[in-house]
């Protein structure tokens, strides 16, 4: 079991059985927690979160792009993307940046369940891996997870990974209908969609946390 900003990552070797992964990492759950707040503890002091201000930029699609925030005569914040990003809010209105962080959030998640659609398209009829639904959330230290359901849920964070990334963690999620663990048996599946997908994971851990605490 490793600790990582971004979460709990439990090897499990193909002779173990699932219930002894899940009795290990029962038994476990304090170390892991402590951990994860003390890693979260040492990003958080590495810098300030993202102040979503007119001019500013964020890394939609792992580019860089304009924010411009403006005010008009309504009573709705609005948001639309044509190569960068802008936000109508109402005039007067003081908190600009977090009527600009709620529009962004409300955009990426309708963008991101589109974008999760397309991929599961193309990978889900391989091997029959059809969850029954996705959802968009905010998350503080996960990327994604598949319920018992096999509802997956993603981060909104990941409208700000390379497209890539995004696919990776889609097909990982897909991949836990079939194998709910990280077995090899599970890590071969990930393989027979995404072959080079270990350089998407190497991505997430070299800047994972710091998109975490970006927008955290």
């Amino acid at each position: 079991m490793v600790a990582k900003p971004e979460g709990i990552e439990l090897v499990v070797p193909p002779t173990i059985s699932e219930a002894r992964a899940l009795a290990f990492l029962h038994k476990h759950r304090d170390w892991a927690e402590r951990k994860l707040s003390e890693m979260r503890s040492t990003t958080a002091q590495s810098g300030p979160a993202q102040r979503l201000e007119n001019g500013s930029t964020v890394p939609f699609q792992g580019r860089e792009v304009p924010l411009v925030i403006r005010e008009h005569t309504g009573r709705r914040t609005h948001i639309q993307y044509d190569g960068h990003f802008l936000v109508s809010v109402p005039a007067g209105t003081e908190n600009q940046p977090h009527l600009a962080r709620n529009a962004l959030f409300n955009w990426t998640k309708l963008w991101i369940r589109d974008q999760a659609g397309f991929i599961i398209q193309r990978h889900a009829v391989r091997f029959g891996l059809y969850p029954r639904q996705i959802r968009v959330k905010r998350m503080s230290s996960r990327w994604g997870s598949c319920g018992p359901r096999n509802d997956i849920n993603l981060n909104w964070l990941l409208a700000f990974a390379p497209p890539a990334v995004l696919e990776y963690v889609v097909v990982h999620e897909l991949c836990h209908i079939r194998h709910r663990n990280h077995s090899a048996d599970f890590w071969a599946l990930v393989a027979r969609h995404l072959p080079a997908y270990s350089g998407e994971r190497q991505w997430l851990r070299q800047n994972g946390a710091a998109l975490l605490r970006r927008f955290e």
